[in-house]
């Protein structure tokens, strides 16, 4: 994205001024879509504390890290969840890229997890630990082949760090949940 009038504006501004821009030309484009909105005008705020929490004053900053943010908000409660998907040289590894699981917190984020060797598709589960719904990442890579989904539970503290072993569980069944970040999903700069 880049810095002019459509980086101060939401994702949401900009999908509803493209379907009323393709209304007033009679075009049919946006009729049935749905938007993928990532964030809401907190996306600002996300990227700079990312920006500032993936800089070391040791190693620098990784210009090619790229990311894919989707929220998990409860049905029982205020509180939101922001499931952060990185790629780039300093993210990834053979098995994976690491993934943060954020909540927000008086115009901040606070991390709730760290999560290596992910692979999307990342799923929201409707079952829920310790009140905050249970996640499900793909792992394959690094030695692990066949893949598979693992569950990743909130123990009170934290979600597990890496989903190959436990306390994240394999799942032997197909169980469905919600994509917040999609396979094969490219995400944003992080550092335009």
């Amino acid at each position: 994205m880049s810095m002019n009038v459509n980086s101060k504006m939401s994702r949401l501004d900009r999908y509803v001024l493209a379907c009323l821009s393709s209304a007033l030309w009679l075009s049919p484009n946006c009729i049935g879509q749905t938007p993928r909105i990532a964030m809401d005008k907190s996306d600002n705020a996300l990227k700079i504390f990312l920006q500032r929490e993936l800089s070391s004053s040791t190693f620098g900053t990784d210009k090619s890290t790229r990311y894919s943010s989707g929220i998990i908000k409860s049905d029982d409660s205020a509180a939101e969840e922001i499931v952060v998907y990185f790629s780039g040289q300093s993210w990834c590894g053979s098995g994976g890229c690491r993934m943060m699981i954020l909540e927000k917190d008086e115009g901040s984020f606070k991390v709730i997890a760290n999560v290596t060797i992910v692979h999307p598709p990342i799923l929201a589960f409707k079952s829920k630990s310790h009140g905050r719904h249970d996640i499900g990442v793909w792992v394959q890579g690094g030695g692990i082949l066949p893949g598979y989904e693992a569950l990743l539970r909130f123990n009170g503290r934290s979600y597990p760090s890496n989903p190959s072993v436990p306390p994240a569980v394999p799942l032997t069944q197909n169980v469905t949940g919600r994509v917040l970040i999609a396979k094969g999903e490219e995400g944003e700069l992080l550092y335009r």
